[in-house]
């Protein structure tokens, strides 16, 4: 099993503006309290989380609607380090057409505690083909699938117009390009427009999801 889930904690990156992650003691043992307690707040773009359609449209789905299912399963890692984009040529170069879900490697050095903007970012052709095929999940160790500085958010809009969940943020150090399966799910948070995700991966064919409809079986 390889953890794909970066470190959530007060070193962890946020977005250059956004909110890190902070912990306060409520209650603590060590001070004579009879329990320790904590209170938590970080905004759920910290770390490795799937973002829900809301994020990048108006009255668009929150993370309640997110279709379990596709979290699951069968999975293709590729690397795309070093490119300037992620482009349909060097995704069919890669082969990275017809998983039914995909994670693209793109940051060259990743360090968690350090936000970075040198990553190769979804183009929007690549994000069509891909709907096409069939795919139903998109992940990246990035911190977004568009431009650091992108307004338009094509390669977001693009995926989650097709119902396709988006992971950023994941930790792909130790996973080498080729097949396996992926649990990936996210915290059920109802209300937002982003999620943790504790995501592994494990050898291909290691999970049984069911022999009818194995791409349905992690519908809950």
């Amino acid at each position: 099993m390889i953890d794909i889930t970066q470190p959530l904690g007060s070193q962890t990156a946020a977005w250059p503006g956004d909110s890190n992650f902070e912990i306060d003691w409520t209650l603590h043992a060590g001070r004579g309290d009879n329990v320790t307690l904590s209170r938590v707040s970080f905004s759920p773009h910290v770390g490795t989380h799937a973002d829900a359609p809301a994020h990048y449209e108006v009255d668009g789905p929150l993370t309640g609607a997110f279709e379990l299912g596709a979290f699951l399963g069968p999975v293709r890692v590729i690397d795309a380090r070093g490119a300037k984009s992620v482009d349909l040529s060097l995704l069919e170069s890669l082969g990275g057409l017809g998983a039914a879900r995909l994670l693209v490697r793109s940051v060259p050095e990743l360090r968690p505690e350090r936000f970075s903007s040198d990553f190769s970012p979804l183009a929007p052709d690549a994000a069509d083909a891909l709907v096409r095929s069939g795919l139903r999940l998109y992940g990246t160790d990035a911190p977004s699938v568009d431009p650091v500085q992108s307004v338009a958010m094509s390669a977001h809009r693009v995926l989650g117009g097709a119902g396709i969940p988006i992971i950023e943020n994941l930790d792909l150090s130790l996973a080498g390009p080729g097949e396996y399966d992926l649990v990936a799910l996210p915290l059920r948070m109802v209300e937002a427009e982003a999620a943790p995700v504790r995501a592994v991966l494990l050898p291909a064919g290691s999970l049984r999801l069911g022999a009818s409809e194995p791409e349905e079986a992690g519908r809950l």
